[in-house]
């Protein structure tokens, strides 16, 4: 079953990979996927039935319940033998603090999802580039989502030759201006927006400008998670003009989490490119869809077919064109409505 589900969401992400899909075939396999979730995965059939729904219930792919990304943290959430995990990606967390565990019995749907995502989003003109990642690497962080992410797109785009510029010690700020500054054709540079800050403070501290050529872009996600640094993603955007001579257009942010094998992303480079007159916002791929439920972002995304497809995250937004704009993280109380009701299924 598992495997004939996996099928029919890789032909979805292929047939869907760069135009939207029809409500109802979105719909059918979203229902599909919930029933054998429901079958599958004993932690989410309870929380399931507590909240009153099963599969002769729902009809619609917007009351699919979804799970709090908190559960990512007390539970195993899988919908298959455990036994057959193959990768287990972790969130950051703090010291001492639980990390939230997302497993996978297969990593065919979480990477075809990215790097059709990827490719629509960032790199719809299908530029040739040389490709930066401010990030560890795969082999020194092996339960990050984010740095499998860059692996897979340094295979799939830089043949293996992109360069990394984070160690578990430091970040190599002065390699990565050296690199760039001499850059001869466009480049790429993916970052967190935390340590994107750190090399622009960097470039400021030194008094350093470089002018990346035309087409030269950049993805930064990640937020600042509350750190004393944080600052807006309008400004950071515009230091990124300022100190790589990027356009603002070409800075796209993505929004991802360890719980989801999708992610969203700025259509800004993708409007630019293909002419589009409209104020930007984050969308997704035709295979995971975003909801506001009481200002909660609620995403419903097909590739999380070996955990739970619907997942609550604890991030707030409101709708603008055809998706969301990300405003920032609830307060305890803004998580109350939804809290009250996950305590009852921990609890029983």
């Amino acid at each position: 079953m598992a495997s004939r589900l996996e099928r029919e969401v890789l032909r979805f992400i292929r047939r869907y990979a760069r135009r939207s899909a029809p409500e109802a075939a979105f719909e059918a396999l979203a229902l599909k996927l919930f029933a054998h979730q429901f079958e599958h995965n004993a932690t989410y059939q309870k929380f399931c039935l507590l909240e009153g729904a099963g599969p002769g219930r729902v009809k619609r792919w917007k009351d699919i319940p979804a799970m709090p990304a908190a559960a990512f943290k007390e539970f195993v959430l899988v919908s298959f033998a455990q036994k057959k995990t193959v990768k287990v990606f972790r969130t950051s967390g703090t010291t001492g603090s639980p990390r939230g565990a997302h497993f996978f019995e297969s990593l065919r749907l979480y990477e075809a999802s990215l790097a059709a995502a990827f490719d629509k989003f960032v790199l719809p003109d299908r530029p040739s580039l040389d490709w930066h990642f401010l990030a560890m690497p795969p082999s020194e962080a092996p339960d990050s989502s984010l740095s499998h992410m860059m692996g897979v797109l340094n295979r799939r785009h830089a043949m293996g030759r992109a360069r990394y510029y984070v160690t578990r010690s430091a970040a190599r700020h002065d390699l990565l201006a050296e690199d760039l500054a001499a850059a001869r054709r466009p480049v790429i540079l993916l970052a967190t927006a935390f340590s994107l800050k750190g090399f622009l403070d960097f470039l400021k501290a030194s008094g350093t400008r470089i002018r990346l050529k035309r087409g030269s872009r950049l993805m930064e996600t990640g937020g600042f998670k509350g750190r004393a640094r944080e600052i807006s993603k309008i400004e950071l955007h515009a230091d990124c003009a300022a100190r790589l001579g990027l356009d603002e257009r070409f800075c796209v942010s993505e929004y991802g989490m360890t719980e989801l094998s999708s992610q969203f992303y700025d259509t800004t480079l993708r409007d630019a490119v293909k002419g589009f007159r409209r104020r930007p916002f984050m969308e997704g791929p035709a295979w995971a869809r975003a909801v506001l439920a009481d200002g909660l972002i609620r995403v419903f995304d097909l590739a999380n077919l070996g955990s739970v497809m619907a997942v609550q995250t604890e991030d707030t937004g409101r709708r603008a064109g055809g998706g969301f704009e990300l405003t920032g993280r609830a307060e305890a109380s803004e998580l109350r409505g939804c809290s009250l009701a996950y305590e009852k299924f921990v609890a029983s």
